[in-house]
């Protein structure tokens, strides 16, 4: 392979156009208009919508808007949606979290390391002003990977997009640490036994779906739209066929824990020059989760990634900086599942905040997420019923909405309307990877963002030290870069040294 050095000065600007171009051509350019509330026979589409990374954006909290949206506050990258609770209705934004189960509002703003501010400027729900509220006597702590709660549980109308949830048991909180939002839980219960019946299955109860299913499209970090359509798919919202892969059973779990497991069978990379690299058969137990910002994946493999990338610097608390330029390029970060490859290009996978750049992936030695940095890419759907998701490559070409239904195969198998982009030709083929790394570690003493970023969800079991699935021993040979650094990669490094004490508080996460 020809050395390529990932910095910003290597490729000409005809390059990026054309690739550019070949997306546009592709429908896989998305819109920037949010998708209107929509409800059918038997699925409900709240939409979703991103608000821009702009300086202003990063410390706003929420922007209000009419309809029902999620939206990617880079602050912390958390999606986050608005719904009505009570009679009448009152908003609240709440953090959409695809990894704990459990539904409250009303975060205490003053624990907060960073955007006290924000967070009481946002609309918090008045049980004294609703006459459908009837609180309970049952009382829960909850805890979180980056924080905590203290709930009163109350039955309560919910309202999400066009779809009236009747007496609904959400949590009032008393005390949170550390948590911006109020969240909505749509995991199936960590322990496998319900407490009481969570939003999806109150939506069953009440003829509002047809089963414990719903699909997610968050879209990019570039991009303010997407949508999450509870008892439905759009099929103009992928390429190709959604595979499907089986949730794994908690034994098989590193914590024991009933989530939305499933295995991962391989890691590579596509480069810019069209070079792909893939590691060897792998089996990796990895769970989807929209409440953390990174992915979290074993050392060799985060270290292997992170080594293709010149200049790139671990901070003593784990977080891998990496030139800003990177973004520019072309290149993914390529994900193996069985039948289905999911590629996330460098700018949704790297995490930009005023001129620092993260890579999105930090190391476990528990557990094993792929988080925000991951599902940006793809069209996931969650069947919890069937115990299933399906996942395909996130496009967007048009809009065709079709209902899920109950029973096995619930999930439809229809192709997506979106037309894949070609492959990079590859005149030497894919090359083999070595996930045991043999490159030195530039370690700098510098802190990275504060916080735990993986979202392990109320009520799961014990950590464990053991019974982790061993890896079995992979290839990944990092190739030879070329060492001179470039004016893009040597301005990136300084200023990530200059700037990141300055951003540290802005960079928290919900897990």
């Amino acid at each position: 392979m020809l050395p390529f050095l990932l910095a910003g000065s290597l490729l000409a600007g005809s390059v990026a156009a054309s690739a550019a171009d070949a997306v546009r051509a592709a429908g896989l350019h998305r819109s920037r208009s949010p998708p209107p509330k929509v409800r059918g026979e038997g699925f409900i589409r709240a939409p979703l919508s991103i608000v821009p990374p702009t300086a202003e954006s990063f410390k706003r909290l929420m922007a209000r808007q009419n309809e029902v949206e999620v939206k990617n506050i880079w602050s912390g990258t958390r999606y986050t949606v608005d719904v009505e609770i009570g009679t009448p209705p009152q908003t609240v934004t709440l953090i959409l979290d695809t990894g704990s189960p459990d539904t409250w509002v009303n975060p205490t703003c003053e624990t907060l390391l960073a955007g006290i501010q924000e967070c009481r400027k946002q609309p918090f729900f008045n049980s004294t002003k609703s006459s459908s509220f009837n609180k309970t006597q049952r009382i829960n702590y909850l805890q979180y990977g980056s924080g905590t709660a203290i709930v009163q549980w109350v039955f309560e109308t919910l309202t999400i997009g066009s779809a009236t949830i009747e007496e609904q048991i959400i949590g009032i909180n008393s005390w949170s640490e550390n948590i911006p939002n109020g969240i909505l839980g749509l995991s199936p219960p960590v322990t496998g036994n319900n407490d009481y019946p969570y939003v999806l299955d109150t939506m069953v109860a009440q003829g509002l779906i047809k089963s414990r299913a719903f699909s997610l499209d968050l879209r990019g970090v570039d991009n303010p739209t997407g949508s999450i359509i509870f008892g439905g798919i759009d099929t103009g919202k992928f390429i190709g066929n959604l595979v499907k892969l089986p949730m794994l059973p908690a034994s098989q779990t590193p914590l024991g824990a009933y989530r939305y497991y499933v295995t991962m069978t391989g890691i590579g990379v596509t480069f810019p020059d069209g070079q792909v690299v893939r590691s060897d058969e792998i089996t990796v137990p990895v769970f989807l989760d929209s409440g953390g910002t990174f992915s979290q994946l074993p050392p060799e493999i985060v270290q292997a990634l992170a080594s293709v990338f010149t200049n790139a610097v671990l901070t003593r608390d784990g977080y891998w900086l990496v030139p800003c330029g990177v973004t520019e390029f072309p290149g993914s970060i390529d994900f193996y599942f069985a039948g289905k490859t999911i590629r996330v290009s460098f700018n949704d996978f790297i995490l930009e905040l005023d001129g620092i750049c993260v890579l999105g992936v930090l190391s476990s030695e528990d557990e094993y997420v792929l988080g925000d940095t991951f599902l940006r890419a793809v069209y996931a759907v969650f069947d919890q019923d069937n115990q299933e998701i399906h996942l395909a490559q996130a496009a967007n070409c048009g809009t065709n909405l079709v209902a899920i239904g109950s029973g096995p195969d619930a999930v439809p198998s229809s192709r997506g309307l979106c037309t894949a982009l070609p492959m990079p030709t590859v005149s030497a083929g894919v090359k083999s990877l070595n996930l045991q790394p043999t490159k030195s570690v530039n370690v700098v003493d510098t802190p990275g963002p504060t916080g735990i970023v993986a979202g392990p969800g109320p009520g799961g079991p014990s950590r464990a030290t053991t019974g982790l699935p061993e890896l079995p021993t992979i290839n990944w040979q990092i190739p030879k870069w070329d060492e001179n650094e470039s004016a893009v990669g040597r301005a990136a490094g300084v200023g990530m040294m200059m700037m990141i004490g300055a951003v540290v508080a802005n960079m928290m996460w919900l897990c």
